[in-house]
């Protein structure tokens, strides 16, 4: 009789196949857990930029909310249950001159509001979109056709360098003398809008640093960029990595 010749595996050639297999699953797993980490840090920028850039839109194609409920009182949107006599939409003394925007104190939510003016009576143009606004227009914020959102998956805005909570306000404002559109930011939560309206806020460069977390992001972290003197959403741009300046 011929001998017989075994075709089939040994012992440890099995053991270091499962191990090999094994070694390059989970180096797939993690570089595909990295990589799905790293886009959505990418769209968490990327909806930022969208979202802030949609206010510029909302301030020069101007939505009325209203429904005729409620009334103007000095620059205040007056809605039931209040006591009001409601004006119809088009009738009130107030105006939608804008948007008022706040990234929140622990960086991580977003708020766009309307800014509405009401302008004082049988007081004359000023002699600059500035000047209007500010000498002759009392300003406040309305929530009707306010937008929220979380700053997507989970991103902190920071300062540059650090990984500290920024909050910012920005306001967008359309001039009722010109149409022309103006843009002023600060650091922090500002609520007195007419306090933001200053040369040094209009012309500053902002830096709105991504943060998601130690091990997330690759390379330099990002940021949305409001560039100085703003008239239109293409003064808000994601600069390239290499000239990050968040790190």
């Amino acid at each position: 009789m011929g001998s017989q010749k075994n075709t089939g595996f040994t012992v440890i050639e099995t053991m270091l196949f499962l191990g090999v297999a094994g070694a390059l699953t989970v180096g797939i797993l993690v570089g595909s857990g990295a990589a799905i980490n790293q886009q959505r840090y990418r769209d968490s920028v990327n909806t930022l930029k969208s979202f802030i850039q949609q206010q510029y839109s909302e301030a020069t194609n101007v939505v009325n909310g209203r429904d005729g409920s409620e009334a103007c009182a000095n620059a205040v949107i007056v809605q039931p249950p209040a006591i009001v006599t409601p004006e119809s939409r088009g009738t009130s003394e107030c105006m939608i001159l804008g948007r008022y925007v706040v990234i929140d104190a622990s960086g991580t939510r977003i708020t766009a509001s309307n800014i509405v003016g009401h302008r004082t009576s049988n007081v004359p143009e000023a002699s600059s979109d500035i000047a209007e606004v500010t000498t002759n227009y009392r300003l406040g914020t309305s929530t009707i056709g306010q937008d929220s959102a979380d700053i997507a998956w989970g991103a902190t805005v920071v300062k540059q360098k650090t990984t500290q909570a920024m909050p910012l306000t920005m306001i967008i404002l359309r001039s009722p003398l010109s149409g022309s559109i103006m843009t002023y930011t600060s650091e922090g939560v500002v609520t007195d809008l007419a306090s933001m309206i200053t040369a040094a806020n209009s012309s500053v460069t902002r830096n709105l640093c991504v943060n998601m977390g130690a091990g997330i992001v690759a390379g330099n972290r990002m940021s949305v960029q409001i560039s100085p003197f703003a008239t239109s959403q293409g003064a808000i741009q994601v600069p390239i990595e290499r000239t990050s300046v968040c790190d």
